[in-house]
């Protein structure tokens, strides 16, 4: 019941502010549920599968057009998404809890008081291989899709629309988060099938919070998120200092 729980929020919450849902699951489950964080990230991955391809299924039937880069974001993710996953096993629990948690609060300040980016370079193969395989060790490391640094990224380097950034993440969260997941859960068949009832639940409420978005103030929205992630940051880092 806490798994169909945390992906009802997770998912929710993800709709409502269009994230990947990674940035909510983990905490979740961390606080709900009395796993390791390292297995907690491990589930994440898998959720963010369901949560992402839903996502990108509703932005490929809007009709959006899509470049040959998104090929290289999406190479360079698959490879960063392996690499931070193998490196999980190699850092402590607290250490990857101070990581999270300190990855919160740049999320936290950039809803806040970020006012958009703008580009600054061209487009290059190389360009969108690197934000993949750097946005792709964050999603394999700490269990998010890694569109909250992939998406800035895109847009500021990439000189990407922000519609166009989104839509370029969320295809290119798939195999990335996918590539994570495997790498962390292939030997646990019933952590992955944690990861999927969460993300199946994720599905649910995505779809509930995608439909009450339009009816919200979106800064009322980035505002409040930005808030819950600085209490859930702190609160991590705190506990992890004693």
């Amino acid at each position: 019941m806490s798994l169909f729980f945390i992906g009802s929020v997770g998912g929710f919450l993800s709709g409502i502010l269009g994230i990947g849902g990674g940035v909510v699951f983990v905490p979740l489950l961390t606080y709900f549920t009395d796993q390791d964080f390292k297995v907690n990230t491990g589930i994440s991955s898998m959720a963010v599968v369901f949560v992402a391809t839903t996502s990108s299924i509703t932005y490929i039937s809007n009709g959006q057009t899509f470049s040959i880069y998104i090929i290289y974001l999406i190479l360079g993710g698959i490879i960063g998404g392996y690499l931070g996953s193998k490196l999980t096993f190699s850092l402590d629990t607290k250490t990857l809890q101070k990581i999270f948690a300190l990855l919160l609060l740049l999320v936290s300040y950039r809803m806040m008081f970020s006012n958009g980016f703008s580009s600054r370079f061209e487009e290059n193969i190389f360009l969108y291989i690197l934000i993949g395989i750097f946005s792709g060790i964050l999603s394999g490391l700490l269990g998010i899709g890694g569109g909250i640094v992939r998406i800035p990224l895109l847009i500021f380097f990439g000189g990407l629309g922000n519609l166009v950034a989104q839509g370029f993440s969320l295809i290119a969260t798939v195999p990335t988060a996918l590539t994570a997941a495997y790498t962390k859960l292939k030997n646990d068949k019933e952590f992955a099938k944690r990861g999927s009832i969460v993300g199946i639940s994720g599905i649910l409420g995505s779809v509930i919070g995608g439909n009450l978005a339009f009816n919200l103030p979106q800064e009322l929205l980035n505002t409040s998120f930005a808030l819950f992630l600085l209490l859930v940051s702190l609160n991590m880092l705190f506990k992890t200092s004693k």
